[in-house]
């Protein structure tokens, strides 16, 4: 368990390593921080006029979460598995004493805890509000919670995307796709009309409405949240298994 937890560990780190060393990491950072602070920007001068509507700012920062772990997701993930099959140093990684599970665990724990970084950021505006009213941080909260499994999910659709491929382009592609039919899952609805069963499934699976009408307004439901953790979890048992697969051809 601890060589486990150690390997695992070890792998974290290199990989937030490299975040960082990357261009890559400022410019998305860079980009979100600018887009989110144009939002902010644009919506505060209403919470001047009307002070009541604090939590109107609020709602408009977190409106674009879905689509912006659509864009966030492929771009952190591309470059996990492709560029090191690329490179060769892929070989090397899984000749050392490591396991395929560790390698994909330290991984996908490294591309969460960016991804987590990045949304800390609104964090900035949010003190921000604080100072100047009383926001309602229920929603914050719910928000963040669900932000933090809806990444889990398509980051790990990504990470499987990047270890299909030793191509960047591809591997965002698959993944971008791949996330995209997630949120739009439940507009299939409209071929069964009239469909009371097809109605709740749908909104069960439909994760804009779980944003809309359920986060948004401060209430976590775990079984959205447990959706999209066994989501995850199967995209990672995949990963594993595609490397897995390496070691027999």
């Amino acid at each position: 368990m601890r060589t486990c937890l150690r390997n695992t560990t070890a792998i974290f780190g290199r990989e937030m390593a490299s975040f960082f060393l990357s261009p890559i990491a400022y410019v998305v950072i860079s980009l979100f921080l600018l887009a989110n602070g144009w939002v902010f920007y644009f919506n505060a001068n209403f919470f001047q006029e009307s002070p009541q509507q604090i939590d109107f700012v609020i709602r408009a920062l977190f409106n674009w979460v879905p689509f912006w772990t659509l864009l966030l997701a492929p771009v952190i993930t591309m470059r996990l598995f492709a560029e090191e099959k690329r490179t060769g140093t892929l070989e090397s990684l899984m000749t050392a004493p490591v396991t395929e599970f560790q390698v994909v665990a330290g991984k996908f724990l490294a591309a969460e805890a960016f991804y987590l970084l990045i949304w800390l950021t609104l964090l900035l505006h949010l003190v921000i509000l604080e100072v100047l009213g009383n926001p309602d941080w229920g929603p914050v909260i719910a928000v963040y919670v669900a932000t933090a499994a809806l990444g889990a999910l398509m980051l790990s659709l990504g990470l499987l995307a990047s270890a299909l491929t030793r191509n960047q382009i591809v591997a965002v592609i698959v993944s971008l796709v791949g996330s995209f039919l997630l949120l739009v899952a439940d507009m299939v609805r409209r071929l069964f009309p009239d469909d009371s069963q097809a109605d709740r499934f749908f909104d069960f699976v439909g994760i804009l409405g779980h944003f809309g009408n359920e986060f948004d307004r401060g209430v976590v439901d775990l079984r959205f949240i447990a959706l999209y953790l066994i989501g995850a979890s199967v995209f990672l048992f995949f990963t594993v298994k595609v490397l897995e697969a390496r070691k027999w051809r």
